[in-house]
């Protein structure tokens, strides 16, 4: 039988071990630099996994809840468990004990990785082993650049195990809720970094393992979106006015296309310019962004003057080509002004989709945190009611 990660296959786990559940809580304590070129960002995280421990469960009885409202030990729902000092889980053997063998998949290097594990035991006496991680790293980021520079970034922590789906669950933990700390942004001026943390749960597997060896994986991500101002003012404006200065070129007297022809030339290769800089500023991806179809398309448009240039003068009669010159710049006018018209459309609808999606999940975040903070109000009510009851 073939033997992967110092286990049988996947059904014979199944039959011999007991399937459980980790939750997992990922703070985004700071985010640095988010490299679009390279597709990467830094960030520090904290990541909180907790799972039970039934062997290690001790009752709890009334003197010792009394005790601790008493000293006032029990403030919030969060903060009623004891957690032993780090000089007394010195001694305490956690490797006799199970673990959720956590791995970060798309970390590229490290520059800090703690690790340590603590346990706590709250009210009803439930034993929880938490294993904590701080980690200041390079993560990798595949971009999603369709709407560049109007674009909201995923910055994604994947969470896996070496265990299989059937030995271990991980769940988003909401008794302690994510976070992300955005005073600390440190590219504030490029990127608006949203307060919200999701959770995708899927399932992985490795390309030397049994396929039939699936992997449970999380990933935990914030919203970063982009601050189009650079890109704006000194890229689409000027090329915007590049491509408005072509029609200027029909005040050239018509009998000397040379003239004209080597003004809109001048603009076009002005243009091939400007697209060499937007390359620099993006990956090398097979599909067009906002930026790409608005210089293009400018482009286009200095393009057709140029040929609108050389075939006027193929019209025989003055009267005749000057007319259609004149025909011509209305046309060339209009459609400079519907393409702009359009492009702005475009972009509003299409980031208005993306933007609605974050908020959407930005609502449901903080529904979350609001259910949470009832719950807290709730219990310690309930908690200030039994004791001036007991007193």
């Amino acid at each position: 039988m073939e033997q992967e990660n110092g286990t049988s296959s996947s059904e014979d786990i199944h039959e011999k071990v007991e399937k459980r559940k980790a939750y997992i809580k990922v703070v985004f304590l700071k985010v640095g630099e988010i490299d679009t070129l390279k597709e990467f960002f830094v960030a520090d995280v904290f990541v909180q996994i907790r799972w039970r421990e039934p062997s290690l469960d001790k009752p709890a009885t009334e003197g010792q809840r009394m005790k601790q409202v008493l000293t006032g030990a029990l403030k919030s729902l969060t903060q009623n468990y004891i957690e032993i000092s780090k000089t007394k889980s010195k001694k305490f053997q956690y490797e006799n004990y199970w673990d959720p063998k956590i791995v970060f998949q798309n970390v590229l290097s490290e520059s800090k990785h703690s690790e340590w594990k603590v346990m706590r035991h709250y009210d009803e006496g439930e034993a929880y082993i938490v294993q904590k991680h701080r980690l200041k790293a390079t993560f990798s980021e595949n971009l999603e650049l369709a709407l560049f520079p109007f674009d909201i970034q995923d910055l994604t922590l994947i969470i896996s195990t070496e265990l299989s789906e059937a030995e271990v669950e991980l769940e988003e933990d909401l008794e302690e809720m994510s976070s992300v700390q955005i005073d600390s942004f440190a590219k504030e001026q490029e990127w608006t970094l949203h307060e919200c943390v999701s959770f995708t749960p899927k399932v992985t597997t490795k390309a030397y393992t049994n396929p039939k060896f699936k992997n449970p994986t999380v990933v935990a991500g914030c919203f970063a979106g982009r601050r189009a101002g650079f890109f704006i003012w000194n890229v689409m404006l000027i090329m915007t006015l590049i491509s408005s200065l072509s029609l200027a070129t029909f005040a050239v007297d018509r009998g000397l296309p040379q003239n004209r022809l080597q003004l809109s030339f001048t603009l076009v290769l002005t243009g091939v310019a400007f697209k060499f800089v937007a390359n620099q500023s993006i990956p090398k991806i097979s599909y067009l962004t906002h930026l790409d179809r608005y210089i293009l398309g400018s482009m286009i448009f200095l393009y057709l003057v140029c040929i609108w240039h050389g075939v006027v003068t193929l019209i025989e009669g003055a009267a005749a080509g000057a007319e259609a010159d004149r025909d011509a710049f209305i046309v060339f006018a209009s459609s400079f002004a519907c393409l702009q018209v359009m492009f702005i459309i475009s972009v509003v609808i299409s980031g208005y989709q993306r933007y609605s999606n974050v908020k959407k999940i930005e609502r449901k975040y903080q529904e979350k945190i609001g259910k949470r903070l009832a719950l807290e109000k709730e219990s310690t009510k309930k908690k200030t009611r039994v004791s001036s009851m007991d007193v």
